[in-house]
């Protein structure tokens, strides 16, 4: 098994040629179609990293430029990012993240540490390997629905695999996340920790522990359109998930090389065609938050600030301050105010303290049993989530904040609720779902 982190597709080039047949050594020496630069059999420990790095490149490229576009944190200028901001994208335009975004590159080599990690019976490897893919494939299905996983990342074999419903991938994801805890609680024998190569959590299986439930906390949450009694499984889970933003799940990028720089900056510096004006940036300045400093450039307020823009800016995967928004919200729909407000004021003083080092701005916005809403806690939630597709997914489920189709967009005046298929999976898969649109709703938000 090759190991890398996208899937190389190589033509084999045949030649005759003639030799002597009393020549008795070998025209080719053994292992010439071998890549020297390739890991024929690595350890999950050299497995790792490159899979939260990826994880995280994703999370902070294409994954968050399309959705902060559609809820208006940022702004298309140019070329393709003014098409997404008027809704003209096609298949062609989400080609790269699919392809090398999920499947060639991170997932398929997500599953290659899950299979190595299990024959290896390296259990926290194994969990880890299964936190990270329920992570993967719930933020590919809230971009797409249907997605392939049963029969993916099988090689040639799953050219043409089929797409599982969305229900069924929350379904696994779950069993991702369950297996992954109790393969945690159980321990493992062999001592297979993870080390320095665990970028997010320097092998401290507590801590991943706590990211599976919140990830749970989280999927629970998307789903609640579908059923209610999810609000519930929300509160379930909160008591073993994150305790504080020293939990949070924040890929790193150290910026050494180009290769290892924020994916943010890169596109900034590279190509510069989103400004970060728009319905946020308002919002911010209307309020004289003090995050706005650190959101924006102090120079000229269209561009990103150091908080999210420089070359070695982290990337959330996820935070204590997302999950203790997702328990307000759960709460204050079961009809316990007092448990809504203080999750939610517990929310953005954590965000504050994330983002400026300084809570005293929470006071401004606080709430009570007596006057909180939902609009206070997602209006919020949408701050503090700023440049992350989750913004997105709450948008759906919510439609808060109230927000407006760009005008001159191409898509009847409707802001996306999917992202189209991409355009080599409607070529070559003929199991592709047909009629999908930018305005048509995925399973959990019908």
């Amino acid at each position: 098994m090759k190991y890398s982190n996208y899937k190389v597709y190589t033509t084999v080039l045949i030649f005759a040629v003639i030799i002597l047949s009393s020549c008795g050594k070998k025209f080719f020496y053994d292992g010439i179609n071998d890549d020297p630069t390739q890991l024929k059999d690595p350890t999950p420990s050299l497995m790792l990293a490159p899979i939260i790095l990826a994880s995280g490149y994703e999370y902070g490229g294409d994954e968050s430029r399309f959705p902060s576009t559609f809820v208006q944190q940022v702004t298309g200028a140019a070329n393709q990012s003014y098409s997404a901001s008027i809704y003209n994208i096609s298949p062609d335009d989400v080609d790269n993240m699919w392809s090398f975004g999920f499947y060639s590159g991170l997932m398929n080599n997500n599953y290659d540490l899950i299979i190595k990690s299990s024959s290896l019976n390296q259990k926290y490897y194994h969990a880890v390997a299964q936190i990270l893919m329920a992570n993967s494939l719930q933020r590919t299905t809230d971009l797409w629905g249907d997605i392939p996983y049963t029969q993916a990342f099988k090689g040639n074999d799953s050219k043409n695999a089929a797409f599982d419903t969305q229900e069924s991938i929350y379904n696994q994801i779950f069993t991702l996340l369950n297996s992954s805890i109790a393969e945690i609680e159980s321990g493992d024998a062999g001592a297979s920790v993870p080390g320095s190569e665990d970028y997010l959590y320097s092998g401290d299986m507590d801590k991943w522990k706590m990211f599976a439930h919140s990830l749970k906390a989280r999927s629970f949450i998307h789903l609640v359109k579908v059923n209610p009694a999810y609000y519930d499984s929300v509160i379930n889970e909160i008591p073993n998930a994150f305790a504080g933003n020293a939990d949070n799940a924040n890929v790193p990028f150290s910026a050494s090389s180009v290769n290892s720089q924020n994916p943010t900056f890169q596109f900034n510096d590279q190509r510069g065609d989103i400004t970060y004006d728009g319905y946020l940036q308002t919002l911010l300045k209307d309020a004289g938050d003090p995050r706005y400093a650190v959101y924006f450039d102090a120079t000229d307020s269209t561009l990103l600030g150091s908080l999210y823009g420089s070359k070695n800016s982290s990337i959330p995967l996820m935070t204590f301050y997302e999950l203790k928004f997702v328990e307000a919200e759960a709460q204050f729909q079961k009809g316990d105010k007092v448990a809504a407000a203080a999750a939610y004021n517990a929310a953005v003083k954590a965000n504050l303290n994330y983002t400026i080092q300084n809570d005293s701005y929470a006071a401004s916005v606080e709430k009570t049993a007596a006057n909180i809403t939902l609009t206070d806690i997602m209006t919020q939630k949408y701050i503090a989530l700023f440049l992350r597709s989750e913004s997105w997914t709450d948008w759906r489920r919510t439609g808060i904040p109230a927000l407006t189709a760009t005008s001159g967009n191409v898509n009847g005046d409707v802001i996306p609720r999917a992202l189209v298929y991409p355009s080599k999976e409607i070529r070559y898969n003929s199991n592709t779902p047909k009629g999908r649109t930018l305005s048509s709703k995925l399973w959990w938000d019908k």
